[in-house]
């Protein structure tokens, strides 16, 4: 039985988003008034918060944000790109090739689609037009390659769902890593049918010699340092996640030293913008906890439920969810839907026997291509603000990457073993 209150509260927290109130005061209102109403002791609330705040795997949020804002303040990660289109840069539509391989990269030191396209997306972009090729198609090229950012490990995205659903933080890292990759080389492939087909401005660069390719290599090495920390030491157990995140913001901080690029002024504002990223996140998972104790309390999840699986076939329901999860997406924040909707997604998972680790990369995954999709498109908007060129016109090539991206969300829906091969084999699920 849903609380008849329920509408109103969720009337609240509707009101409250339009009127541009942050979603974790948002959902601390309307869960509050739920529990005045309902009689519920206060103390609940003090113990959700703490248990959140106290969460060992989300201190691995702060390092993993410093990483992404500390490479791009020291200016390491153009190197990922230069070396890349060394190696690949002569084939059709080779920079954006390189553009996609070098997000790739960067997706295993930042965990953010947005570090990506705000960061290394001017890099990418700049080196693109001055190459000729067509400005709007190098920022969609961008915007979309980016959504990788939170798929690869690490990802911020992979750890809240993990403390959501109380799984594993390394089976959740471990599974992106499939997903990733083929999203990277579903981008690849799209990019040089788009070029031949459509006739996009993308002209060929010189063949670099090897003598170039392995001088920019071992340029890049460096920068290459962070990701192989935080990725290897996941993988051979050295370090648990929250480890190895705050070994490779150490990394960080030396390598800065060493190039003589390490500043009060600098360190400042990459830790002042890390705070504040750091603090949003902490806050929507602590707020996150009591207002999925609302809506599972009230009995919508129940009822939402019900709804979803009375469609009689798991194919069926995980296409809904899917649709669900890209509408969403597009209208909210990914961290903010993934949040809200998890309750929703673990009762789906048990009713169909599906693991929480594939459920979880299947949400994130969907949430991430919200960021790409009308009319909303934040990464998109990123990168055309910071490099200047019309958000309009590169939508419509922004656009045509979500057909590689929704068949490679597809083949990780209904082929579980693509996110669990990984993980199985390195013995962090059965």
């Amino acid at each position: 039985m849903i609380d008849p209150m329920l509408k109103y509260y969720f009337i609240v927290f509707i009101l409250l988003i339009l009127a541009q109130v942050p979603i974790a005061f948002a959902m601390t209102t309307s869960s509050v008034l739920y529990a005045v109403i309902n009689g519920q002791n206060f103390v609940m609330f003090a113990q959700k918060f703490a248990n959140a705040l106290s969460d060992f795997n989300l201190l691995a949020i702060p390092a993993f944000l410093f990483v992404g804002i500390f490479m791009n303040e020291i200016g390491l990660t153009d190197r990922i790109f230069l070396a890349a289109e060394k190696w690949i840069g002569h084939f059709t539509g080779g920079l954006a090739h390189a553009n996609v391989m070098a997000s790739m990269i960067f997706a295993g030191m930042s965990g953010s689609a947005l570090a990506d396209a705000g960061g290394l997306g001017t890099i990418e972009v700049k080196a693109m037009k001055d190459a000729g090729y067509d400005e709007h198609f190098s920022v969609a090229v961008t915007a979309a390659s980016s959504a990788i950012g939170p798929i690869i490990p690490p990802s911020i995205n992979f750890v809240i769902w993990a403390f959501l659903s109380q799984t594993s933080t390394l089976a959740m890292f471990l599974a992106g890593i499939v997903p990733g990759v083929l999203m990277g080389l579903s981008m690849m492939v799209w990019t040089v049918i788009a070029v031949k087909k459509f006739k996009i401005k993308a002209p060929t660069v010189q063949k670099a010699s090897w003598s170039e390719r392995i001088e920019y290599t071992i340029k890049s090495l460096p920068a290459l340092g962070g990701p192989i920390i935080l990725i290897g030491g996941i993988m051979t157990g050295i370090f648990t996640p929250t480890e190895s995140s705050v070994v490779a913001a150490a990394y960080c901080v030396a390598l800065s030293m060493v190039y003589r690029k390490l500043s009060i002024e600098m360190l400042t504002r990459t830790l002042t913008n890390t705070l504040i990223s750091s603090a949003m996140v902490m806050a929507l998972a602590a707020t996150g906890l009591i207002f999925n104790w609302m809506i599972v309390t009230s009995g919508l999840m129940i009822h939402m439920t019900n709804g979803i699986l009375s469609l009689g076939n798991t194919y069926l329901v995980l296409l809904a969810l899917n649709g669900i999860l890209l509408f969403m997406g597009c209208f909210i924040g990914s961290m903010q839907v993934l949040i809200m909707i998890a309750p929703l997604l673990m009762n789906l998972a048990a009713a169909l026997n599906l693991s929480l680790v594939h459920v979880g990369v299947i949400a994130v995954l969907n949430l991430t291509l919200g960021l790409i999709t009308p009319p909303m498109a934040p990464s998109l908007f990123v990168t055309a603000k910071a490099t200047g060129v019309s958000f309009d016109k590169s939508l419509k090539y922004t656009v045509q990457f979500l057909i590689p991206l929704v068949i490679t969300l597809l083949l990780v829906t209904f082929i579980p073993s693509i996110t669990l091969w990984v993980p199985r084999v390195l013995g962090a699920i059965k």
